[in-house]
């Protein structure tokens, strides 16, 4: 190819209408935990991904493969059936060396368990600001509904995410990004499962199911035996493989620690 050529599909890359793809900074699928009223946590997220390609869905963008993401969560709990939080992000890429990546807050609601026996439904709320490299629109936000299914031994979540710009060319156009758990208790103080992650683009617009971002990682919690007293320590830990060559961190590295106080 030449660079006139390069220079044209980069271009051409630029202009399709793309969505903010799966989330760098919190890969996570939300259940029904929440933190009592007045009780405070926090959490650090860690996940490096390589393998994919480091060209930029538009001018500015830090590329995702070869890239870290962190963010540290302070949350407290407020009433039985909800909790506040706030993230700072930052990334680490490659000629953008380490930088501040934003910031996000959240609303999580659930039902109370007592309510619902084992099944679990909520929604999580969030609006944040990032800076260009990290999207093309500066503010976002994002609906996630909560439901799911958990016992002794075994635990299902899904979170149908909805999500769209604030501001920017795509401004309130709906994004879906559904992610899942399943989830096994082995009994022995951990649990052991997999996590699916999308982006499959604007509602408005679905792109060929080949276009998908798609991650699937296995993974490692702590998780009490059935019996056992809940640890105020929290730990997921997973390593994904993507599912489409669409997406741009084809492995991906993940870690989770908290702790309730």
């Amino acid at each position: 190819m030449t660079a006139r050529h390069a220079a044209l599909a980069a271009a051409l890359l630029w202009a399709l209408p793309a969505g903010a793809g799966v989330d760098p900074f919190e890969i996570q699928v939300y259940g029904p935990d929440l933190n009592e009223p007045g009780q405070f946590s926090l959490e650090l997220h860690l996940n490096y991904a390589w393998g994919g390609s480091t060209a930029p869905a538009y001018p500015g963008q830090a590329p995702l493969s070869q890239a870290g993401h962190y963010s540290l969560e302070a949350a407290v709990g407020v009433l039985e059936w909800l909790d506040l939080g706030a993230y700072l992000l930052t990334f680490s890429a490659p000629d953008f060396g380490y930088q501040y990546g934003g910031w996000k807050v959240r609303a999580k609601m659930v039902v109370p368990r007592r309510l619902t026996g084992a099944f679990f439904f909520g929604l999580n709320v969030e609006v944040g600001r990032v800076p260009l490299s990290v999207d093309s629109a500066a503010w976002g936000t994002e609906f996630r509904p909560i439901l799911g299914w958990s016992d002794d031994w075994l635990y299902v979540a899904v979170n149908p995410i909805l999500g769209f710009a604030l501001d920017g060319p795509d401004a309130f156009r709906v994004e879906f990004g559904p992610c899942a758990k399943l989830e096994v208790n082995t009994q022995l103080w951990f649990g052991v499962g997999l996590e699916y992650y999308s982006s499959m683009g604007f509602l408005d617009a679905l792109p060929p199911a080949s276009q998908f971002q798609q991650i699937l990682f296995a993974v490692l919690d702590l998780m009490p035996p059935k019996g056992g007293e809940e640890s105020p320590w929290e730990l997921n830990f997973g390593v994904g493989r993507a599912l489409t060559a669409a997406t741009p961190q084809q492995w991906e590295v993940k870690a989770i620690v908290g702790r309730s106080f």
